[in-house]
């Protein structure tokens, strides 16, 4: 699980060293894909605050993502179904902002239609795409000494969808485990098996500790 704040990638080095971890699983990544993409960051933020898995980053394109106006700014992402799941995804307001900056991104370049990509959309090859933001975030993680967590765990591309789910656990108001695990197209015992096992009481001891009015309590 990563902190509050990403690191941020101003400044740093745009390429690896010649030869440095050029291979992600079982692809080679080649040579012009080895310059450090925004897209890297925009997708590192974009899970944080929307819950989605890796595997999403690879289909999500603009005609699955709306954004809702209301007493509520938020995304409305009707994504391929997985796992079963097929109900529409919403978002944090941060990820409204990134997908502003995508999308300004994209349409200076001639991009941004409905069926193109949102991150790495000039690459076809999906699979592909997916394996070059998973060896720049492997990259980055290394060069900033962050790939071990706290407990000694390899932290990956599914440590976002992590973090994403455990922050609301953590400091969404009273929100129910139900609500949040149709939201993040998992079920209730995943999320306590393996996001609500990370949490202990201390960090929620205002939750604990809070009380309802006597009004309330009696109405």
């Amino acid at each position: 699980m990563f902190g509050d704040q990403l690191p941020s990638l101003a400044g740093f080095r745009q390429r690896p060293e010649r030869g440095a971890h050029d291979h992600h699983d079982k692809y080679k990544i080649r040579s012009k894909e080895q310059a450090l993409p925004p897209d890297v960051a925009w997708a590192a933020g974009f899970m944080v605050n929307s819950f989605i898995r890796p595997s999403d980053l690879r289909t999500l394109k603009h005609r699955h993502v709306e954004i809702v106006r209301g007493e509520n700014i938020y995304l409305r992402m009707n994504l391929p179904e997985t796992k079963s799941h097929g109900k529409p995804i919403v978002t944090l307001y941060p990820a409204v902002r990134i997908y502003e900056q995508i999308l300004k991104h994209q349409r200076a370049e001639g991009r941004g239609a409905p069926d193109d990509y949102l991150f790495l959309p000039h690459l076809r090859d999906r699979n592909y795409a997916l394996a070059v933001l998973g060896f720049h975030l492997n990259w980055v993680l290394s060069e900033t000494g962050l790939k071990i967590g706290a407990h000694g765990q390899a932290r990956s591309m599914y440590s976002f969808r992590h973090s994403a789910i455990t922050f609301r656990l953590l400091y969404g108001q009273g929100i129910d485990l139900l609500t949040l695990a149709r939201n993040a197209r998992t079920s209730v015992d995943v999320i306590n098996t393996y996001y609500a096992s990370t949490v202990t009481g201390e960090q929620n001891i205002a939750l604990l500790q809070s009380r309802r009015s006597r009004k309330a309590a009696f109405s």
